[in-house]
C-alpha cells in the first residue's frame, strides 16, 4: 500500500530542545583563537537576508573560544527555529548543512529551539515546511504573550505545531523544485543588477554628452 501524506505534530517527528545558555556576553574572537562557531539570532538572520536561503553553513557564523563540553554541539541536519519573532513576527527556520569551508563544531545559543528530525523526515524539508506562510502565520499569531509586541516561542508550543509530512520521495521532489526556484531568483537578481549597472553607465554618458 503506497504511503500517504500524514499530519503530525512536530514533537512526533523530531526531538526539540533549547540552545545553550551562555552566562554573560558572548565574546567573538578571530580565526586563530576561535575553536567553535556560535549561532546567534542576529547572525543567522543576517545570513538569511544575504543569501535568501534557508540552509546555513558554520562558516557563516562567528567564532568563539569554547571551553565547555562537546555535548552542546549540533550536527549538520539540525534545524534552528528562532525563539523570538523578528519584525513582522517571522520565525524563519534555518537548516545547518555540511560546510566544506569549516570543520569546526557549532554551538547554538538559547535564542533558538534546536530541532533534530527523525529518520522519516529530511531536515531540509522540515525546514522548508516551517518556513511556509501558513506555518509562519500560526507561529506568529499563536505564541505571543498577552500585552507584548514581542512574540516568544518555546519547545512546548513548537512541539504542538502540526505539519503535513509526505513520503520521502515527495519530500525530495519538493526540495528539488524549491532549489530550482531559488536558482531562478538568484539569476533574476543578478540580471537586474547587471541591467541597472548598464543603464547607470548609459545615463552618465548621456549627461556628459550634453556638456558644452
Amino acid at each position: 500500500m503506497p504511503q500517504r501524506t500524514s499530519t503530525r505534530a512536530l514533537s512526533d517527528i523530531a526531538d526539540l530542545r533549547t540552545g545553550f545558555t551562555f552566562r554573560g556576553k558572548i565574546e567573538e574572537v578571530d580565526k586563530e583563537a576561535g575553536n567553535v562557531h556560535v549561532a546567534q539570532i542576529k547572525d543567522v538572520r543576517e545570513a538569511w537576508e544575504k543569501s535568501n536561503l534557508f540552509t546555513l553553513q558554520a562558516s557563516q557564523m562567528p567564532l568563539i573560544e569554547w571551553t565547555g563540553k562537546s555535548n552542546a554541539f549540533v550536527s549538520p541536519g539540525t534545524v534552528l527555529l528562532p525563539a523570538r519573532g523578528s519584525r513582522g513576527g517571522y520565525f524563519r527556520a534555518s537548516c545547518l548543512v555540511t560546510d566544506e569551508h569549516s570543520s569546526k563544531p557549532v554551538v547554538v545559543s538559547s535564542q533558538f529551539v534546536v530541532i533534530t528530525p527523525k529518520a522519516d523526515v529530511i531536515p531540509e524539508f522540515l525546514c522548508w515546511s516551517l518556513n511556509q506562510p501558513a506555518v509562519q502565520y500560526w507561529l506568529s499569531e499563536g505564541t505571543g504573550s498577552q500585552g507584548s509586541n514581542i512574540v516568544m516561542l518555546n519547545t512546548k508550543v513548537a512541539g504542538e505545531l502540526k505539519l503535513d509530512i509526505p513520503p520521502i520521495a515527495i519530500q525530495q521532489k519538493i526540495l528539488h523544485i524549491n532549489h530550482l526556484w531559488e536558482q531562478e531568483q538568484h539569476l533574476t537578481k543578478a540580471l537586474l543588477k547587471n541591467r541597472e549597472t548598464m543603464l547607470q553607465g548609459m545615463f552618465q554618458q548621456m549627461i556628459k554628452g550634453t556638456h558644452s
